[in-house]
C-alpha cells in the first residue's frame, strides 16, 4: 500500500515512469510532451494534471490515433491508494493484448513507488492475456 503522493512521483516523473512503463521524456504540464521509448515507444501529449489525483495525456497509434491514457489515484486510507488507469479508443481486435500489457506494467507500480525498475515480463503479459480471453469467452 502506498499513499496518492508516493504513487504520483512513480506515475508522472521521468524516473518512476522509466521504473515500470518505458524511460520517459515528461513535460509536466498541459501541452507538454510525453515521449516513451523502450517496451512503449510513444510520442504524446500530456492534456491534464492534477497532482497527486490525475495523469491524462494521448497515446498516439497508426491502428488508434485518437487514444488516450488516464490515470487517475484515489486515497483509500491513510496507508492504501487506488489506482485506476483507462485507454480509450483502442480497437477490439486489440483489446486484450492492450490490457493485458497494461495490466503487466501496473504489476511493476509497487516497486516503482520504491525505485526499482521492473523489465517487462512477457511472461507474465501472455498469463494475463489467456486470463482475460477465458474471462470473456466464459
Amino acid at each position: 500500500p502506498h499513499v496518492p503522493s508516493d504513487l504520483w512521483r512513480a506515475i508522472s516523473s521521468e524516473e518512476g515512469v522509466g521504473c515500470w512503463l518505458s524511460e520517459a521524456e515528461i513535460e509536466l504540464r498541459p501541452k507538454g510532451r510525453l515521449r516513451l521509448r523502450g517496451q512503449c515507444n510513444v510520442d504524446g501529449e500530456v492534456l491534464e494534471v492534477s497532482a497527486p489525483a490525475l495523469f491524462r495525456w494521448t497515446w498516439p497509434h497508426p491502428e488508434h490515433p485518437a487514444s488516450e491514457v488516464q490515470i487517475s489515484i484515489s486515497a483509500q486510507n491513510d496507508a492504501a491508494s487506488r489506482v485506476t488507469l483507462v485507454q480509450t479508443d483502442v480497437p477490439k481486435q486489440h483489446l486484450l493484448e492492450i490490457a493485458a500489457g497494461w495490466h503487466t506494467h501496473l504489476d511493476a507500480l509497487p516497486a516503482a513507488v520504491l525505485g526499482c525498475r521492473t523489465p517487462f515480463d512477457t511472461d507474465r503479459a501472455a498469463m494475463h492475456y489467456r486470463r482475460y480471453s477465458a474471462a470473456i469467452t466464459a
